[in-house]
């Protein structure tokens, strides 16, 4: 798959030096060119998720470089800002803003300077990963804590239905259709039961007794006092 890449650079020379030096690195680049920050925001709200690298000039006609990384698209983006100009503060304003790197203009003919794109964008891809690994814990801690109170909620009533079908029973006078009326309601929830339980199983849930019923603790939530 194409690596989709973003240059914001108005100076020519430089631009095509730099789409040498990247082409050298990967075949397999798919570049598209802005000169401004208008020009640059265009292209991102046109189609901006699709871009894996993005390279900005600090310095551009309308603005600062740093200014196009407060648009949501570039959320995804590994980002290298590059300059010509030596200002100390500029390496770090851009890192603040969201680059993972900064550049003199000079870097870029250097040997450490396509062991660098690597870097950056194997950082960004752990990155993302770390993201995606922590909303998967935040969906199974929210799926926990719904199939606890699933589970209480249909005990509860299901509860008073098998606890009614066991009085009814405890009769005797009972013909041969309730007897079986009585079977399939026990039956069913039985099966429910189980099927609540198998769930919360699977969820990891912490099982604990409660007044010799057999519950599941959601990790995380207080004790219940006995």
């Amino acid at each position: 798959m194409a690596l989709n890449t973003l240059i914001l650079e108005d100076d020519q020379k430089f631009r095509k030096l730099l789409e040498i030096r990247l082409r050298a690195w990967r075949q397999d680049l798919s570049i598209t060119v802005a000169e401004s920050i208008a020009e640059g925001r265009r292209v991102l709200d046109e189609d901006g998720k699709k871009f894996q690298l993005i390279i900005l000039d600090q310095h551009l006609p309308d603005g600062m470089g740093v200014e196009l990384l407060e648009h949501p698209a570039v959320a995804h983006a590994a980002i290298l800002a590059v300059s010509a100009d030596d200002s100390p503060e500029l390496p770090a304003n851009a890192v603040k803003a969201g680059a993972a790197h900064f550049l003199g203009k000079r870097q870029i003919a250097e040997p450490l300077f396509l062991p660098l794109l690597d870097a950056i964008l194997e950082r960004k891809a752990i990155q993302e990963e770390l993201i995606m690994h922590r909303l998967r814990q935040s969906r199974m801690a929210t799926i926990k804590v719904l199939l606890g109170t699933l589970r209480h909620e249909i005990n509860n009533p299901l509860g008073a239905v098998l606890g009614g079908a066991y009085i009814v029973r405890s009769t005797g006078q009972l013909d041969s259709d309730q007897r079986e009326a009585l079977r399939l309601i026990e039956e069913s929830g039985q099966r429910i039961k189980h099927v609540i339980n198998q769930l919360c199983e699977a969820a990891d849930l912490e099982e604990v007794t409660k007044g010799q019923e057999q519950v599941f603790h959601v990790p995380g939530d207080p004790e219940w006092e006995s």
